[in-house]
């Protein structure tokens, strides 16, 4: 199309697929962002089922959905929480489903926020060859 543009100075052809190309990729953002708050209602529901550990569980949510992937020295720095309590809470939410643990290590492990990333990497994939 852009070869148009050049040579016969199809100018409107061209801004006609590109603003398709906007039209579509917004509404797939809107898609996301909808999908996503469904997720995270979906997810807080379940935290609130765990009694007095929901509190630092939400609180390990919300920094779940900042950073989809985290350790847990980060995670207590970044909250103020203790180790052991950003541990219980990683726990309790592997139980549930939400989170796993990605390296397979017993030190220096990372967790994953296993539904949010799969709705980010929805359209990623490589192109077939």
């Amino acid at each position: 199309m852009l070869q148009l543009v050049r040579e016969k100075g199809d100018w409107e052809t061209w801004i006609e697929f590109f603003l398709e190309g906007v039209i579509a990729t917004s509404e797939q953002g809107v898609t996301t962002a909808n999908r996503l708050l469904a997720l995270f209602e979906k997810d807080e529901h379940q935290l609130n089922t765990l009694g007095r550990a929901s509190a630092s569980a939400h609180h390990v949510h919300a920094e779940l959905k900042r950073a989809p992937i985290i350790s847990v020295p980060l995670a207590a720095r970044a909250l103020g929480i203790t180790q052991p309590t950003i541990q219980k809470s990683l726990d309790h939410m592997m139980k549930m489903g939400m989170v796993r643990e990605i390296t397979g290590q017993q030190r220096g492990r990372l967790y994953e926020y296993t539904a949010y990333l799969a709705i980010m990497s929805e359209g990623t994939e490589p192109l077939p060859r």
